[in-house]
Order: C-alpha cells, then sequence, then structure tokens
C-alpha cells in the first residue's frame, strides 16, 4: 500500500525517476515494518514523516505541490486497498459457499495476493480515469498555483485524509464488524468522491470570479488609455492650428530678416508643421465620423504608431457617421490585433501601406484590414496558437482573434488573399 501510495503521488507531479524507484521501495519496507507494530498509525508515521521532509528541504511552490499529490494519493489507496480486501474476502466466500472470517485464516496465503491484485486493478482504472480527463486536472492544478488556493487545498486534503484515519483507528479499537466497517468505507468513499467534486467547483468559481475581475480592471485602464489618447489627439489638432496662425503672422518678418540661419530655421520649423498637417488633413481626419470614442481612439493611437514606424497608414470612410454600440470592448481588442498584424507584415515590403476601411448599413458593419504581402501564406494555419511566418513573434495574435469570434455571436471574421494583399474583414452583425 505504502509503495501504491509514492508511485500514485509520482503520477500525479508527473516525476518518475530510477532513485525515486528505490527510495520508495526502502521507504516501504521501513514503514511497513513499522506497521507490524502499530496497525493502522503506521500509515499516520509514513504520511507525517514526508510531509515533514518536504517542508524541511523543498521550496515553498514545489512543497505545496508534492504535500498535495502526497495527501490525494494516500486517500485515493487507503480506500481503494480497503475496496479490494473487502471485495477479495467476498470472492473467497462466493468460491467457497462460506460467510466466515475464519476461512480467510485458513487461505491467508492466497487471500492476500488476491487482494493486492484487486487493489492493483483498482489503482490502473483510477490512473485511467484520471488519464481520461488529464487536460482538466492540468487546468484546475494551474488555477489553483494562479489564485494561491494550495493551503486551502492542502488543508481540505489533510482532513479527509485525518478524517478516514480516525474511522479505521476507531473501528479496530471497537472490534466494529466486517459489515459495519465496509459500509463506512463505502460511504467514506462518497464522502471522498463529493469532496472532491466540490473542491473543483470552487476553484472554477474562484476563477470565473477573479477572471472576472481581471477583465473588468483591464476594460477599464483600456477606456481610460484610449480616452487620453483621444485627448491628446484633441489638443495636437488646437495647437496645430494656432502654430499655423502664428507661422504665418511671422512670415513677412522673417522673408525681411538678413539672417539665413533664421530663414533656415522657419524653413525646418514649417516642413515639421506639414508634417504634422497629416493628423487633421487627409485621412486620419476622418477617424472624427467614428462615434465611439474607444475605436476612434485606437485608430488615432495605431496611426501615430504607423507614422513611427514609417507605415502609410489609409483610412477609408464613406459616411459621416458611425456608430458602434454592442461588443465595444472586444471590437477594440480584435481590431488592434488585427491593425498590428498588418503593421508587422508591412515593415518587412518596400511598400509599407496598411488600409483600414469601414462600411456600415442598418444591421451590420464591415471592417477590413488590407496590407499587401511578397509571400505565400496558409489560410487554414494563420489562426492556430503559435503559428507565424515572422521571425520573434509568439503566433498567439490572431488565435486570440479566433477565440474571440467564436465567444461571440454577432461576430464574424472573412479572411482573403487578393492580387497579393491579405485581406481580413471583421463583421459585425446587429447593433
Amino acid at each position: 500500500m505504502l509503495f501504491a501510495i509514492l508511485q500514485l503521488k509520482h503520477y500525479f507531479i508527473r516525476k518518475f525517476s530510477f532513485k525515486f524507484f528505490l527510495a520508495d521501495i526502502a521507504l516501504a519496507l521501513i514503514f511497513g515494518y513499522i506497521g507490524l507494530f502499530f496497525d493502522e498509525l503506521f500509515v499516520l508515521f509514513f504520511i507525517g514523516a514526508i510531509l515533514i521532509f518536504n517542508w524541511c528541504v523543498k521550496k515553498y511552490r514545489a512543497n505545496i505541490q508534492n504535500s498535495i499529490a502526497l495527501i490525494m494519493a494516500a486517500n485515493i489507496e487507503l480506500v481503494l486497498f480497503s475496496l479490494g480486501t473487502y471485495s477479495a474476502r467476498i470472492l473467497f466466500f462466493i468460491a467457497y459457499n462460506q460467510w466466515r472470517l475464519t476461512l480467510l485464516e485458513t487461505y491467508q496465503e492466497y487471500f492476500i495476493p488476491i487482494s493486492l491484485v484487486i487493489n492493483l486493478l483498482y489503482l490502473l482504472i483510477i490512473v485511467l480515469v484520471f488519464e481520461r480527463f488529464r487536460y482538466q486536472t492540468i487546468k484546475l492544478w494551474l488555477q489553483i498555483e494562479k489564485y494561491h488556493l494550495g493551503k486551502r487545498v492542502l488543508v481540505l486534503s489533510l482532513g479527509i485524509f485525518i478524517s478516514f484515519m480516525v474511522i479505521m483507528i476507531i473501528s479496530d479499537l471497537q472490534s466494529v464488524t466486517a459489515t459495519i466497517q465496509a459500509s463506512l468505507i463505502i460511504i467514506f468513499s462518497i464522502l471522498l468522491i463529493f469532496a472532491y467534486y466540490q473542491l473543483t467547483v470552487f476553484v472554477h468559481a474562484i476563477a470565473i470570479q477573479n477572471e472576472a475581475q481581471e477583465k473588468l480592471t483591464y476594460n477599464k485602464q483600456l477606456n481610460e488609455y484610449l480616452t487620453s489618447v483621444q485627448q491628446q489627439y484633441t489638443e495636437l489638432r488646437k495647437f496645430k492650428h494656432d502654430f499655423q496662425n502664428i507661422m504665418l503672422a511671422i512670415k513677412p518678418i522673417v522673408d525681411q530678416s538678413d539672417s539665413q540661419e533664421l530663414k533656415d530655421y522657419y524653413r525646418d520649423i514649417t516642413k515639421e508643421k506639414n508634417e504634422m498637417s497629416l493628423v487633421s488633413r487627409g485621412n486620419i481626419s476622418q477617424a472624427q465620423a467614428i462615434d465611439n470614442d474607444l475605436i476612434r481612439g485606437l485608430i488615432i493611437q495605431k496611426f501615430f504608431i504607423a507614422k513611427s514606424r514609417q507605415i502609410d497608414f489609409h483610412l477609408e470612410l464613406s459616411q459621416k457617421h458611425y456608430q458602434f454600440e454592442s461588443e465595444v470592448l472586444i471590437i477594440v481588442r480584435i481590431l488592434g490585433i488585427l491593425i498590428d498584424n498588418a503593421f508587422e507584415y508591412a515593415e518587412e515590403l518596400a511598400d509599407k501601406e496598411v488600409t483600414c476601411a469601414i462600411t456600415q448599413t442598418e444591421n451590420t458593419t464591415e471592417i477590413t484590414i488590407d496590407n499587401p504581402l511578397n509571400e505565400n501564406i496558409s489560410l487554414k494555419d494563420i489562426f492556430q496558437s503559435g503559428y507565424s511566418t515572422k521571425r520573434n513573434h509568439s503566433g498567439f495574435g490572431l488565435a486570440n482573434v479566433r477565440k474571440l469570434i467564436n465567444e461571440s455571436e454577432n461576430l464574424y471574421l472573412e479572411t482573403k488573399i487578393v492580387h497579393s494583399h491579405f485581406m481580413m474583414t471583421l463583421i459585425i452583425v446587429g447593433g
């Protein structure tokens, strides 16, 4: 039983080695010998000794993980060992048609191996069940780590273990009949399954609550940031207007001056002024037609980013007003990823040009991001997590877009390549 507990623990944490195997055999033999004198108490000594060792020599994170795995393995193996023993008893009673415990003493040399084989079969079934739900188990443990629930899980598992040991010890001291003891084990098994199920529900509830809080904080920060970008853009337009008037006012003075240095300086300033005028003249000025502050702020922000990366970012709007009322934050996240993706492609080309075109009818809005391509890409693979045609890129952007699209009933994405241009169209239905 002790050896099975240790192997099950290694399975939970996925740490197997020949060194661990030999150490497990030695520990099982030592504490198994102690068990000859202390009955069920030796299991308490065994688990307690390993827990103390873990707390003394291992780091906190590894210690919590190892301790939870050990106690869970002990809980499961204690139940399986008891069930295996009683299953073997029933088989012997049926085989010899005698329902007496003295029969087990008579055939003890056969009873013990058969009970161990049955225990092993139960253990294999449990491992297969865990393997079937391996992904959910890993996800559950990651949530426990992320939200620092390790202590709670450890206390719950330890409480279940101690409760079971107390039941077994009292049963032996009070000479409880085998039938009552078997009933107690079955009841405890049901409670064990229910307890770990409730633990799973609890962890998922905490995860959902924390994820909702994180999303709320993220959306608030995004809203504040894009509002700040919009305000900066408005201030820049005001300054540009005043600056233009000042430059016109001092131009006659500069023309009449004999200082060539002053004229050169004025020429440099007016050159920067012409570059700055791109903000309000031409494409980007059309962003005022977008009534939503977040989407308008995002496009203005991307315009300045494109300018800093020497990319021509064109905005094509054919209407005076564009309204966005539903799922705005999701649209902002998707649109940001699509534009960033287009910028990354455009940076590698001589023709660094990206176009954002928006069309809107009464019930449908289409936002198309268009950038040139100089290579063939697989439209099937680009949405796979980790896929990227660019160096030093994680390849998670479009995978996140697909995830966001799948979570919404009103958003769709159309992807196509036309005349060496990569076009991704976000379609918003309703609202």
